[in-house]
């Protein structure tokens, strides 16, 4: 279990060609309050992460670390989040709703490798 927004895209679990992602083209950037961006750019599935900020992302996801890592180990839901107000998206929110259901499937594929 990962306990930082750092080791959680170190060892993010997304492939090279995701095929969660086969249909989805888009960027995301993911601004960890006090700790930093991450953008994640997709094209058809093929998955790229940068720790840097770029000018401009499709999907700007905004919270803080601890959200951010629940979210993406499955003990906190996107959306709920999303409408109590600790987490902000801009932009694009079917690619927001994409990740919604990629987090959830990783997470699946993880517990399945326990």
């Amino acid at each position: 279990m990962a306990r930082t927004a750092q080791e959680l895209f170190e060892g993010h679990g997304l492939q090279e060609n995701e095929p969660l992602l086969r249909g989805v083209s888009g960027s995301y950037l993911f601004d960890i309050q006090s700790v930093g961006s991450w953008f994640v750019g997709v094209d058809k599935g093929k998955v790229k992460v940068d720790r840097r900020e770029h000018e401009a992302a499709d999907c700007v996801i905004q919270c803080n670390e601890q959200d951010f890592v629940d979210i993406v180990e499955g003990r906190r839901n996107l959306l709920t989040s999303v409408m109590q107000g600790r987490v902000q998206v801009q932009g694009d929110l079917a690619l927001a709703q994409k990740f919604h259901r990629l987090v959830g499937a990783i997470s699946e594929r993880r517990r399945g490798a326990m």
